[in-house]
């Protein structure tokens, strides 16, 4: 069994860094608007929405926590069940997708307004602003630790290239950019998982040997209830309803058609991925049973696979998170530019004013977050009870916004807004004190339930 060289890794994460740089700067030329900068013109094909849907779901929290770590750590069934909630959320929007695409949007906040209000954009927008932030200066630091603990250099010195990387893909070219190197980085990860797994199960004697060193019961779902295992499922797939970033990536789309095609297609390959990480993590566990969890994939691709698709996997952890980092910088970029500066403070801004203000958000933003991450990492840790609210705060409004515009109401929808995130916050808070139902339940359950129920109890009345 062959080991990945730190000089190829080296090369090949380097080379991946260069390449989707360059492309970013390049594809610059594309982008003449704000309209541009933010939806790629409302042109992206079909390939390259797949691709960027992708890349831009299946971000660090998958290659390093999520199915991984799961797999790794409680067993198979825990591992496939969690993949299952992306898909399942998937084809939801699938089903919405038109809806969505016919919005005409930029951002999730603009949506919220045209059925709940000028204030229900603003308090989408600070909520998305909040955790979007901190995502983004988590992934700087995740790339930094990835390019120590694989290629060997400092912590400090990977977390500046991430920062230059993940600026390069977003700063000048927006979404056109980000959409098409996420398209190059999918292509990336795709053979990594889909060529490097099987060839380190055949390395170590076939999945039935993996299997064989397995502890009893890894197969299954360990010893988790119900409950633990609703617990992993469920924050991901609330979540999913309300992530901006797909909504985003819908409002690119050429047209409705193309939005519905690649919602199929994202739902199908994020399945298969999801499997494939899941048999990953089960198969780094039986040979390295003393790793930390979140290093099963990293550990196998360096030291299960031969040394090319190894050292691509390795590149294919870096797209993970890098696609991640820019999805979400651009992302919270155009909600200051858009929801913020061009709704509060410059109403009469042109498409080029509003070009130059959105290239000046994200990259004050993206500093912001670097500096967050290295000087102020226990503000950031405020700003994840933002990211743990999002799901509940936003998503049954903004669903409900998009399937039923005439029935919900603008009260159902601020209150819907404001119950979701004290009832997610509370939660989270009697968790740390240690009371029962908070640390049985995850928190978006009981969140979730009465923000559906407010938006019913406000909703229109028929008249009789």
């Amino acid at each position: 069994m062959e080991s990945t060289s730190p000089s190829f890794a080296f090369y090949c994460v380097a080379v991946y860094f260069v390449f989707i740089s360059l492309l970013g700067v390049y594809l610059t030329k594309k982008v003449k608007n704000q309209e541009d900068y933010a939806v790629a013109g409302r042109s992206l094909p079909v390939y390259v929405l797949v691709g960027t849907l992708i890349a831009t779901w299946m971000g660090a929290g998958t290659i390093m926590g999520g199915a991984n770590s799961l797999g790794y750590q409680f067993g198979f069934g825990v591992a496939i069940v969690f993949s299952l909630a992306s898909p399942i959320g998937q084809i939801v929007l699938t089903f919405i997708s038109k809806r969505i695409r016919r919005q005409n949007a930029q951002t999730v906040p603009e949506v919220i307004e045209k059925v709940y209000g000028a204030e229900a954009r603003f308090i989408s927008t600070l909520i998305i602003l909040l955790a979007y932030l901190g995502v983004v200066a988590y992934q700087f630091l995740g790339v930094g630790t990835l390019l120590q603990s694989t290629l060997g250099i400092s912590v400090e010195s990977g977390t500046v290239i991430a920062f230059a990387v993940i600026i390069a893909t977003s700063l000048f070219g927006g979404l056109y950019s980000v959409a098409y190197t996420d398209f190059v980085s999918c292509v990336m990860i795709l053979a990594g998982l889909f060529i490097g797994v099987p060839l380190a199960i055949h390395n170590a004697g076939g999945f039935s040997s993996i299997a064989a060193r397995l502890p009893q019961g890894h197969m299954g779902v360990g010893n988790l209830s119900f409950v633990q295992v609703l617990g992993f499922f469920l924050p991901t797939f609330v979540y999913l309803m309300g992530d901006q970033n797909m909504y985003q990536r819908f409002f690119a789309a050429k047209d409705e058609d193309t939005a519905m095609k690649s919602g199929i297609w994202w739902s199908l390959l994020t399945l298969l991925i999801g499997v494939v990480i899941s048999v990953a993590a089960v198969t780094s566990r039986a040979l390295y049973p003393d790793i930390k969890p979140a290093e099963a994939f990293i550990h196998l691709a360096q030291h299960g696979m031969p040394t090319i698709i190894g050292g691509v996997s390795v590149a294919a952890v870096a797209a993970f998170i890098v696609t991640t980092a820019n999805s979400f910088l651009l992302s919270v970029g155009v909600n200051a530019s858009w929801d913020i500066y061009a709704r509060y403070f410059d109403k009469e801004a042109g498409p080029k004013k509003m070009l130059w203000v959105s290239r000046i958000c994200v990259l004050a933003l993206g500093a912001l977050g670097y500096i967050l991450i290295k000087y102020f990492p226990n503000i950031l840790a405020l700003q994840m009870y933002a990211y743990t609210m999002y799901g509940a705060a936003i998503s049954p409004a903004l669903v409900a916004a998009v399937i039923w515009p005439d029935r919900v109401t603008k009260a159902g929808g601020l209150t819907s807004m404001l119950i979701g995130s004290v009832v997610t916050i509370a939660m989270e808070i009697l968790k740390k004190h240690g009371w029962s139902f908070a640390v049985t339940y995850p928190s978006v359950l009981p969140a979730v339930i009465c923000s559906v129920a407010v938006l019913l109890i406000f909703q229109k009345r028929e008249a009789k």
